[in-house]
């Protein structure tokens, strides 16, 4: 009895269309003789052969469309039980689980699959980027506690030969003070650009847009690089097209950005004779590019270089010291401004590409 119970329960839907698709074929049967009978005394001088024909017609096509309405109704509402079942077992593991099947005769249901299978999607790429994020974290944490700890240990290090050391020479004394100052001017330059680039990931940071000529802009930042410069025996030039360019920015944010790619050209731009900012506008956006004629960027590094505490390998060295966070910086302040950060390096140029919209709106 309970294998009856079972059976009846798990195959319902099949058996509640069965008795009415049987039904329904009884009834259309019996109104088909009943009312046939009823024509024919009434059109008596219609032959009893064509009587016959239109009867089986109609009664063959009749019944097939009945088993197909049906079969249909049945395909339909099977899917949907489906698809609540497998929506329970979603909602009850909460699973991002896509479902595989499809439904040809329920548009309905193939319309409600199609949108769950949408927010599945979403789910998925959420916790992944949820677990992305996390491990971003973890390396963030990893890397700063790195590079605070070095500089921390040497200042500690040298400070505490200088209170203990009663015998040390004043030439000592002052040598381990001024690696103790450099080594802290290395933890604040660390931790300012820490707290800049946590302002450009922040969602609510606000921008203070001004309009602004990039031309003066460039005179500026250049002015203030013409020592060191003059010391590499390096070119600054700049060129705006058309030149008078004016753009709606955050002018001390956008001044970061280009400082950030000027500084990183003297660090890393081994053999440098240029370092050149150009601009050239259209109705809509400006192109500016920092270029330098120095060392080629590798290849393999391009992908990763505006990573945060992304550093290419040559440049691991006490000489450039770089906090690995400068262009993480750039990349973060243009995309504030609505914009985007590219590189290209060959064998005769280096360029970093930024195109901003001159409008912020």
């Amino acid at each position: 009895m309970k294998k009856v119970a079972l059976i009846l329960k798990h195959n319902r839907t099949k058996i509640y269309y069965l008795v009415v698709t049987i039904l329904l074929l009884l009834l259309f049967s019996w109104t088909i003789m009943t009312g046939f009978d009823a024509l024919r005394h009434r059109f008596s001088f219609i032959s009893l052969n064509i009587w016959n024909v239109l009867e089986f017609v109609i009664f063959v096509s009749g019944n097939i469309g009945i088993v197909f309405w049906q079969y249909l109704k049945w395909r339909r509402d099977e899917s949907l039980y489906r698809l609540i079942r497998e929506m329970r077992q979603v909602a009850r593991e909460n699973s991002d689980m896509t479902i595989s099947w499809r439904a040809p005769y329920a548009p309905t249901t193939q319309a409600l699959i199609d949108v769950s299978n949408t927010i599945a999607e979403n789910t998925r790429r959420i916790r992944e980027e949820e677990r992305q994020s996390e491990r971003s974290k973890d390396e963030m944490i990893t890397n700063i506690s790195h590079d605070l700890r070095t500089p921390l240990t040497a200042i500690i290090g040298y400070l505490g030969l200088v209170e203990m050391g009663q015998a040390l020479s004043e030439k000592d004394r002052k040598k381990y003070i001024h690696t103790a100052y450099s080594k802290s001017n290395q933890m604040k330059v660390l931790v300012e650009d820490l707290f800049e680039y946590s302002q450009t990931q922040a969602q609510d940071a606000a921008l203070n847009i001004t309009s602004l000529s990039l031309n003066d802009l460039f005179g500026q930042l250049l002015a203030g690089y013409e020592l060191e410069a003059q010391e590499k025996n390096i070119a600054l030039n700049q060129l705006t097209n058309p030149e008078m360019i004016v753009i709606e920015a955050d002018s001390d944010k956008l001044a970061r950005v280009l400082m950030n790619l000027v500084s990183n050209a003297f660090k890393y731009g081994d053999g440098a004779t240029f370092i050149k900012l150009t601009a050239q506008a259209d109705d809509k956006n400006v192109v500016i590019r920092v270029m330098n004629d120095g060392v080629k960027i590798p290849d393999e590094a391009i992908g990763d270089i505006f990573d945060r505490f992304y550093r290419v390998e040559s440049s691991r060295n006490s000489k450039t010291g770089g906090t690995g966070l400068g262009l993480a910086i750039v990349k973060g302040i243009v995309v504030q401004h609505h914009g985007n950060v590219a590189v290209e390096s060959d064998d005769d140029m280096t360029a970093f590409i930024i195109t901003l919209p001159l409008k912020q709106t």
